[in-house]
């Protein structure tokens, strides 16, 4: 097909449209912009230093179209079919955070599932994982992270405008759960008399720190237990 070519594709090529990773874009798809002075959309990629030119179309599908063609979107198309590793238990536990706070953490087609995220197996230490933006047309570099969820968080965070000054303090609590029953109302009430805040925890059964729930326990279900110097 010849670069000024606006034919539609056909419908059995199963060709992949790659989403812009932008956010930006005025298209909607990735390597694919507006030229305004001709009012075509234009297809092109850089290709270590050079720019690739794929040609001008009438809309911004057939500019996708033909980078979904070329070598470049075939490999875009491949690394986005690949199986994706299942989330760490640190990664699960970033998920189940976000979705406490009522975030959403942004995917992507990139090679770490989410945006701004890259992996960097390379990197020494256990922190793989760069998050970087782009703001006001200038890359913003956010930190690094051991999974990509967490780098996710951090920046949905970012993006609902919560406190991400200190990229090592811990996520906030969780609320606390509903009470199970009466007595556990008025402790909750009790609490609150005596201006005292219940430690929560995420990773505990009770959705609280220490209090282990124990349902085949006769009797009191629920365990506390705390460590003391060491032990």
């Amino acid at each position: 097909m010849s670069p000024e070519n606006t034919q539609r594709p056909q419908v059995s090529e199963r060709l992949m449209l790659i989403p812009a990773i932008l956010k930006n874009s005025t298209t909607g798809y990735k390597n694919v912009t507006y030229d305004r002075s001709k009012k075509r959309f234009v297809a092109k990629v850089r290709d270590g230093g050079k720019r690739v030119h794929l040609g001008r179309f009438n809309t911004a599908e057939e500019a996708a179209t033909a980078y979904a063609r070329s070598e470049y979107g075939r490999a875009d198309a491949a690394k986005l079919l690949q199986p994706r590793p299942a989330p760490t238990a640190a990664g699960l536990e970033a998920i189940r955070q976000a979705e406490r706070e009522g975030l959403t953490l942004v995917t992507s087609g990139s090679t770490s599932g989410y945006k701004g995220v890259c992996y960097r197996p390379k990197e020494r230490g256990t922190k793989k994982y760069k998050l970087e933006v782009t703001a006001e047309g200038k890359s913003l570099y956010l930190g690094w992270f051991a999974t990509a969820e967490q780098a996710a968080l951090f920046y949905a965070r970012r993006e609902a405008g919560r406190d991400t000054s200190d990229l090592t303090a811990p996520p906030p609590p969780p609320p606390p759960p509903a009470p199970t029953s009466a007595a556990g109302a008025e402790a909750a009430r009790q609490a609150k008399r005596e201006g005292l805040t219940l430690a929560t925890s995420s990773s505990s059964s009770s959705g609280y720190r220490n209090v282990i729930f124990k349902p085949k326990e006769r009797g009191k279900k629920y365990e506390l237990r705390v460590g003391f110097g060491g032990k």
